[in-house]
């Protein structure tokens, strides 16, 4: 399903913010192009239609000037989608730039640099950034998430939709300014949404194993596969010494930590990011110097 938000932009279920690279043909002028992007496809198409309005740089608007709407052909080039709209308009921008190169619209069309919005490589002083940080900011207001949130919530996903998202980020990486980023910041936030919403879910409807003592026989299974797949996890203690598990069934046992907080806490394996009682957690990747928990 596709919606349109406050900010003028298109949401689709399972997929995210809908943004475009599109094309401008002058069929008067031997189909010379002009290439752009947007997240806001409407908004930017009545801009277009206001042929007394300036548009984007000196040479698409000189043209227009020296010419009628009926000479032009506007077509869409590539759709693109995320639930971030900074990373969409990144990648909007990088795809805007390759279709600048492709149809050799710089040269021989009406943009007026290579690089799509003409920032690859610019030099923003700091007044700038803070100025495109805070308008990102406007646009993922908390009342817009919020407002995205209830329209979804009962909303499910189809099967083919999420086969399709995860084919679409498969080999995808983010880069070390984006893993920065968003380490700065979840810095002194505690990751405790979706585990408090699971525990108010279970206090509510219970559980099969609510009360109840995991199996022997299961627990053995569950250390066995853990085992099998190498995880031996670092406890730090509140007194700063250290002990080594193979498992987290292990780490739980001697540090009193249930195993979903101690694999929670391993997703920031940092002293940042401590339990309630005081303890945080780390991988290692060796099984030199492990230490067993006693059975």
């Amino acid at each position: 399903m596709r919606r349109r938000t406050d900010e003028g932009l298109i949401w689709v279920d399972g997929l995210g913010y809908e943004g475009l690279v599109y094309q401008y043909t002058n069929k008067a002028d031997n189909d010379k192009p002009y290439v752009g992007c947007t997240a806001r496809e409407k908004t930017r198409k009545e801009s277009w239609r206001n042929w007394s309005n300036a548009y984007a740089g000196k040479k698409i608007a000189d043209a227009r000037k020296e010419s009628e709407p009926k000479d032009w052909e506007y077509k869409v080039l590539e759709r693109l989608y995320s639930e971030d709209l900074v990373e969409l308009e990144q990648e909007l921008e990088r795809r805007e730039a390759f279709y600048i190169k492709e149809l050799d619209a710089c040269d021989n069309g009406y943009n007026s640099n290579r690089g799509g919005s003409g920032h690859t490589g610019m030099e923003f002083s700091d007044e700038t950034k803070q100025l495109i940080s805070e308008n990102h900011r406007r646009y993922q207001s908390t009342d817009t998430r919020k407002k995205l949130s209830d329209a979804l919530k009962g909303h499910k996903v189809k099967e083919a939709t999420r086969k399709k998202i995860s084919e679409g980020n498969r080999g995808k990486k983010r880069t070390d300014e984006q893993r920065a980023a968003q380490s700065e910041r979840q810095k002194g936030v505690e990751p405790v949404a979706a585990s408090k919403a699971a525990k108010e879910w279970l206090e509510k409807n219970g559980g099969y194993w609510k009360g109840k003592q995991l199996p022997d026989e299961m627990r053995a299974n569950i250390k066995a596969a853990q085992q099998k797949r190498g995880i031996n996890v670092v406890a730090h203690f509140p007194d700063d010494h250290t002990e080594t598990y193979p498992t987290l069934l292990d780490a739980e046992k001697a540090t009193g930590v249930k195993v979903g907080s101690i694999h929670n806490n391993l997703k920031h394996s940092s002293p940042d990011f401590k339990t309630a009682t005081g303890f945080w957690f780390e991988r290692k990747e060796d099984s030199d110097g492990v230490t067993t928990a006693a059975n």
